[in-house]
């Protein structure tokens, strides 16, 4: 080979040389960036009185936690299921605390799964947590089986309130549930009066006739789509009526002690489960750098290894040998660099699981005394309403004489 070949052989090597190392100062150089402010989305409230009318009962049922029963395929979508049962009662908290925030409507309680007795019902499913981002697939419908909406809510996280130092940390996602707020109460304003009235009216029959289908059957009817109205009323003064009554306040009465350790329950879970968030976040976002970091050192590393080689072969001067050979250090240097990120990758992975198990270690079940019963609160609390709806029958036929729903699931555990 020429001087004039060697010269541009050693060229090569060096500009090869040259390159790794540049890419990785820069890599050197990469942080997070901290996200751009978020816009904030305000829940509509109400600024006059709300007509009572309007004035419209909410049923938040527990979320279903989506946890698939394949281990693998949770370690694939980083699903910790004590966390996602967690979230699967305290997401509705959150939409209860939101709704009654606004003014807009009557009581809001937090129901389980099957719960019943309300006007209007929200009913969801967690697609995606992970402390980067929230995905909600949310059914709204109403006592007589008309669907309001059928939405799927997601948002990034709100940074900010990872940063915030305040006594009750703000929710991250509070831009998904404002958001679902208006919707919902844009479907309201959708009805009409006529529509609101019978709703109520159907609500009331259809907990009488839960209980008691032999005296309240006949008060009900669906039409092909499958929609209830109220065909007749009964007296105001038939005992059989104010019986109901008390046993509906009884209904009340557990729905509102149940929502009181649901509130006892978000309060205690508020902290850590921020915490847990924030940390998972961060985590997150490390594992995401660590990951992109990796790629890239592997690729510049493989890319200067070749490079390196080549300019070896393709040079007989020393400067071009020295530069081939410094190319190909340099190349492995990057390569063993990216298997050191993917070690780096397997911790923060570990982290996450780890952040996972102390969370469900912070919050712990409670026990509450209703009517002489104690419930253990563990888990979802459907068992626990079964029950009580079984009582609840109990108590009906104690007071009517009148055999009550033959049709009652009998409660797990029981003959």
């Amino acid at each position: 080979m020429n001087r004039d070949g060697n010269t541009r052989a050693g060229t090569r090597a060096g500009t090869t040389l040259v390159a790794a190392l540049l890419a990785f100062a820069l890599l050197g150089g990469c942080v997070v960036q901290d996200q751009r402010p978020m816009a904030r989305i305000a829940a509509e409230k109400a600024t006059v009185e709300v007509a009572e009318d309007e004035l419209l009962d909410v049923g938040v049922r527990l979320f279903d936690p989506n946890v698939p029963e394949d281990e693998e395929e949770q370690e694939k979508r980083r699903i910790f299921p004590e966390v996602r049962n967690a979230e699967s009662r305290y997401i509705p908290v959150l939409i209860r605390d939101t709704l009654e925030g606004t003014g807009q409507w009557g009581q809001v309680r937090v129901l389980p799964r099957d719960g019943t007795g309300m006007e209007v019902f929200v009913d969801g499913r967690i697609l995606e947590s992970d402390g980067r981002e929230l995905e909600l697939e949310i059914v709204v419908t109403d006592a007589t089986g008309r669907t309001w909406l059928r939405k799927t809510y997601e948002g990034e996280a709100d940074t900010r309130a990872y940063k915030d130092v305040i006594s009750k940390p703000r929710d991250p996602f509070e831009n998904v549930y404002n958001t679902f707020a208006n919707d919902l109460l844009a479907a309201r304003r959708a009805l009409t009066v006529e529509q609101r009235q019978q709703l109520r009216r159907v609500a009331d029959m259809r907990f009488a006739a839960d209980l008691a289908p032999y005296a309240f059957k006949g008060y009900l009817a669906q039409d092909r789509k499958g929609l209830y109205t109220v065909t007749r009323l009964p007296a105001e003064d038939d005992p059989v009526v104010q019986r109901m009554q008390r046993v509906r306040e009884r209904d009340y009465a557990l729905v509102d002690t149940l929502n009181e350790y649901y509130a006892s329950f978000g309060d205690s879970m508020a902290e850590p489960y921020t915490n847990w968030r924030k940390y998972n976040h961060e985590e997150l976002e490390a594992e995401s750098q660590a990951k992109r970091e990796a790629l890239t050192r592997q690729v510049l590393g493989a890319v200067a290894v070749v490079g390196g080689v080549m300019a070896g072969q393709s040079t007989n001067s020393s400067a071009g040998s020295a530069a081939a050979t410094a190319a190909v250090i340099g190349g492995i240097y990057a390569f063993k660099s990216g298997f050191d990120k993917r070690a780096e990758l397997k911790i923060h992975t570990e982290s996450l699981k780890q952040l996972g198990e102390s969370f469900q270690s912070e919050v712990q079940p409670m026990v509450v005394d209703v009517e002489g019963r104690t419930l253990q609160l563990k888990g979802s609390a459907e068992e626990q309403y079964a029950e009580w709806r079984h009582l609840l029958h109990e108590l009906y036929e104690s007071e009517t004489g009148l055999p009550a729903a033959t049709s009652v699931a009998t409660p797990s555990g029981k003959p």
